[in-house]
């Protein structure tokens, strides 16, 4: 009898280990995300020697997602930079597909599969921003319009405009996307600098939009499809748009805030600053 009992002891322990074993490996899971801007290779070479607003999005998307305490890895652009540097035909073959995705929408699936798989990533996410009127639909870096519109004095609503695609690269889908739009210059419609400082101004404005709106949102988004029960959203009201959610800003940020970082993005509410 005492001999049987030990035995049942023993397969339950067996047991109880087996669980904590599969409870701990489904807390382990890690997703690779591979980030990609879409002005990767082309970067810093306005006339402010800035880095580009794609840059600037994906640099903190990257920060964030790998303080997600392993929930979510992705590699660092210099890190990527560094990998295509010696590797001029892959880097070409990205370089290509970057170019059509931000002039026509289109998704070279091929491309951006060989770009996760580099970097042993099964998702890829593409970040582009452009800077356009109402009645010119050329897309532009917001660098260049800064520089036309301090130029020739033009004061009109320039809006930027952000979109944001994560793909499945094993079966060629996408999993997510959103666009992000905000109004470039103040209530005037003037967006210019007439010296560097008031450009490296606009430039802080951009990396705070970045840090309170656009990345927070995203990895917050990103994280509900990896983990739809560990993560609450907050329920907001967002208006129809007919599409995709579409955040919209009055304006970029007039002046830094303090203690940005301690109070972060959660919601989908049209956010005001």
């Amino acid at each position: 009898m005492k001999l049987c009992y030990n035995k049942i002891m023993k397969i339950i322990i067996r047991l109880f280990f087996v669980f904590i074993f599969l409870i701990s490996a489904a807390y382990a899971i890690t997703f690779d995300v591979l980030v990609v801007p879409s002005d990767l290779f082309q970067t810093k070479e306005n006339y402010y020697s800035f880095e580009e607003a794609s840059e600037i999005y994906s640099s903190d998307i990257v920060k964030m997602f790998n303080n997600t305490n392993g929930k979510v890895k992705s590699p660092n652009l210099y890190d990527v930079r560094a990998y295509y540097s010696k590797n001029p035909q892959l880097k070409q073959n990205l370089q290509d597909a970057l170019i059509k995705y931000r002039n026509s929408g289109s998704i070279d699936y091929s491309a951006f599969k060989l770009a996760g798989d580099s970097f042993g990533c099964k998702s890829v996410l593409i970040v582009s921003s452009y800077a356009m009127t109402n009645k010119n639909a050329k897309k532009r870096s917001i660098w260049e319009v800064l520089e036309v519109s301090t130029a020739f004095e033009i004061a009109y609503p320039y809006r930027m405009e952000t979109s944001v695609v994560l793909l499945d690269t094993v079966n060629n889908i996408v999993m997510w996307s959103n666009n992000y739009s905000s109004k470039l210059g103040g209530n005037d419609n003037i967006f210019g600098a007439k010296n560097y400082a008031q450009a490296n101004d606009q430039l802080e404005k951009v990396k705070l939009y970045s840090k309170t709106v656009v990345a927070p949102s995203v990895v917050q988004n990103i994280l509900l499809r990896f983990f739809p029960k560990t993560v609450k959203p907050v329920e907001t009201e967002v208006k129809d748009t007919g599409g995709a959610l579409r955040y919209d800003t009055r304006t970029l940020p007039q002046r830094p805030k303090k203690n940005t970082n301690d109070v972060p993005y959660t919601g989908d509410l049209l956010y005001e600053f």
